[in-house]
């Protein structure tokens, strides 16, 4: 599918979803559902009464904090469980249980080990990011093609150039996918944990919700949606310009 199709299609989705959306809320009401028309119309004045945008920034500063960390503990570990029989042994039990456990649960013990400063939202977006990041990077370790790693040997190769020109072009779409999955979870993370002390930009989410118009509230639910989808894109972007070899087998599916 060429670029232009591709693009074309999603401005289609957008519209259609607006369209709903306006539907919907001129059907239902600003006190339950605000048409997106009413939505834009009071941004303004959501931005400026919550001071949206400062409470965001300092939001995302600690989400990518956080996030960054997450990523850094997840692919390391994600490769020496995914090589390692000993480390996985060891490890996967114990993963496998932080893998399912619900971060909402979590926030209670973390207020009252970390308070409700930096740490705490900090804590909450590594552990909402690192286990996805973590098993899909495992899993894409352990299915890295024995033949490729013969040939490496084969040409004597010392491990760190096998790790570089073998291992890392295989491993990377799944690191990839991992990030931008950890992404999402560590973005709703972020607003949950902010929204229990209420505080920054689930602050923000929690004092709208409790206004008799939704205007405010999905206001800041957009803002956040663009946001996700920003830093996406940007996640996206980095893998093209950094890994040659991603950007070309993506324009060979395409």
């Amino acid at each position: 599918m060429s670029r232009g199709k591709a693009w074309a299609l999603r401005l289609a989705g957008i519209a259609v979803f607006v369209l709903g959306w306006e539907i919907a809320g001129r059907i239902f009401g600003d006190a339950l559902f605000a048409p997106f028309s009413a939505v834009i119309a009071g941004f303004p004045a959501t931005v400026r009464d919550y001071h949206l945008f400062a409470e965001l920034a300092g939001s995302l500063r600690q989400l990518l904090l956080g996030y960054l960390l997450g990523c850094i503990v997840g692919i390391v570990l994600g490769i020496m469980m995914g090589r390692s029989a000993l480390l996985d042994g060891l490890l996967q039990p114990w993963v496998s249980m932080m893998f399912v456990t619900s971060i909402a649960s979590l926030v209670p013990l973390f207020i009252i080990t970390f308070g409700f400063g930096l740490m705490f939202r900090v804590t909450i977006v590594f552990m909402a990011a690192v286990w996805y990041v973590l098993l899909v990077t495992y899993h894409g370790a352990r299915s890295v093609s024995p033949d490729l790693l013969q040939t490496a040997r084969a040409f004597e190769s010392s491990r760190l150039q096998t790790f570089f020109k073998v291992m890392l072009p295989a491993l990377y779409p799944y690191i990839l996918v991992g990030m931008r999955i950890g992404l999402a979870h560590a973005i709703r993370a972020m607003v949950i944990a902010e929204m229990y002390v209420i505080v920054g930009f689930g602050g923000v989410v929690y004092n709208a919700g409790v206004e008799i118009s939704t205007v405010s509230l999905l206001g800041a639910l957009l803002t956040i949606m663009l946001v996700g989808v920003a830093l996406n894109e940007a996640l996206k972007w980095f893998a093209h310009r950094t890994a040659p070899w991603y950007s070309e087998r993506q324009q060979l599916s395409n």
